[in-house]
């Protein structure tokens, strides 16, 4: 076998990783309107709790880039995280208390924090070694792992299963799943050293695409974690159709990512990423405009599609602008780009308690909106001033 498919072999591997994490956060996401009701809690109390995800995510992103990472090797950080994220949900659903809320979504985050920097800096590894453009193609892992989630937990909240024994069934798969990763995960060989392991402060490039990363992140839970309310709440839909809006962005963007490489080929990043969004943004706030559910839903899928490879251009072009090793690189842009957690669902919470899920929608539209004319905007500085090289 030669290097390039044991490689390849490593990328699936690593994408089982984004699958099956994004897998149980959106099921446990998708379950929102059950969790509000079975604990009693307002929405400004649900986004405060969520916060404390955003909290230890960029702790244990920071800790396990540096220290982690370095002794134990990526591969195993991400075994680490798996165990640690399987069976999270289930403590919410056996005591039915706030506090195990906090620290469901506390371990959440200390699990999605190792995990993060580990698989990124992997596909950015195995897609300098083989010459293939991957960031794309490995962001459908989480669409086909958002949108498996959705399918499933529609069908298990209408029908009206028990959530513990649908959580502990989730779990075991996702814990199954790590024969995979034993048999084929990246050869730490292949992991950049990092031998001065302290913190550092990123560069100014690296930073303006990490707060970039913020704003995407804080206003995509919108859609990730308050969609399905959203369809409850305002737009009167039945508990089958709890998860279409998770489902139906993530049909688009998984289209998308796939032909990514080929789109960035014959257009380019700045097109297929920002410029694409800005678009996207546009027909969305035009679709939400019509509280029409099944135009709504043709809207998210178009969303879906245009802004999905915004997220992995922000990962290619922060490393590419960067001087520091690849692992530093990403930890920077992704420890910014999760404090959007910090801030983001308590802000969309308060908002949906005082002006209505649907204002945050519009709201979402136009955020998206400008961070995408911001990353249009630094793509090309660093296009003129040489530093973005042509695709190959």
């Amino acid at each position: 076998m030669s290097e390039n498919e044991q490689l390849l072999k490593s990328f699936y591997a690593t994408y089982s990783v984004g699958f099956f994490t994004f897998f149980l956060i959106s099921s446990f996401m998708i379950y929102t309107p059950i969790v509000l009701d079975l604990l009693k809690i307002s929405k400004e109390e649900f986004g405060f709790a969520v916060t404390f995800f955003g909290v230890f995510v960029i702790l244990s992103n920071l800790l396990s880039s540096r220290f982690l990472i370095p002794k134990i090797g990526t591969t195993n950080c991400l075994k680490i995280s798996r165990i640690i994220i399987s069976f999270v949900p289930l403590s919410v659903f056996y005591f039915e208390t706030y506090y195990f809320l906090i620290l469901s979504y506390a371990i959440f985050g200390i699990g999605m924090g190792i995990q993060a920097p580990c698989a990124l800096t992997q596909v950015t590894i195995i897609e300098n070694k083989t010459k293939k453009i991957l960031t794309p193609i490995f962001k459908t892992s989480w669409a086909f792992g958002s949108i498996s989630a959705a399918a499933l937990s529609t069908i298990s909240l209408g029908y009206n299963f028990d959530p513990f024994n649908y959580f502990s069934f989730l779990g075991i798969i996702a814990l199954s799943a790590l024969v995979f990763l034993q048999f084929y995960g990246l050869n730490r060989k292949y992991d950049i050293p990092n031998n001065t392991p302290n913190f550092s402060l990123p560069s100014p490039k690296t930073f303006l695409f990490g707060i970039i990363n913020m704003f995407q992140t804080a206003s995509m839970g919108i859609i990730m974690v308050w969609s399905s309310a959203w369809m409850l709440e305002d737009l009167n839909s039945s508990l089958f159709l709890a998860g279409s809006i998770v489902f139906f962005f993530n049909f688009g963007a998984i289209i998308s990512n796939i032909i990514a490489p080929s789109l960035i080929k014959v257009l380019n990043e700045i097109f297929v990423g920002p410029l694409f969004s800005v678009l996207g943004s546009v027909i969305l706030f035009l679709s939400t405009l019509t509280m029409n559910v099944y135009i709504i839903f043709f809207g998210v899928a178009l969303f879906g599609f245009l802004s999905s490879n915004f997220m992995p251009i922000i990962i290619r072009e922060s490393v590419r602008t960067s001087h520091k090793p690849i692992p530093i690189t990403i930890s920077h842009v992704t420890s910014l780009g999760q404090s959007g957690f910090v801030f983001g669902p308590a802000i969309i919470g308060y908002s949906a308690s005082v002006n209505g899920l649907t204002f945050n929608v519009y709201a979402f539209c136009i955020l998206f909106f400008i961070i995408s004319i911001l990353m249009t905007f630094l793509m090309n500085q660093n296009k003129v001033a040489g530093v973005v090289e042509k695709s190959q």
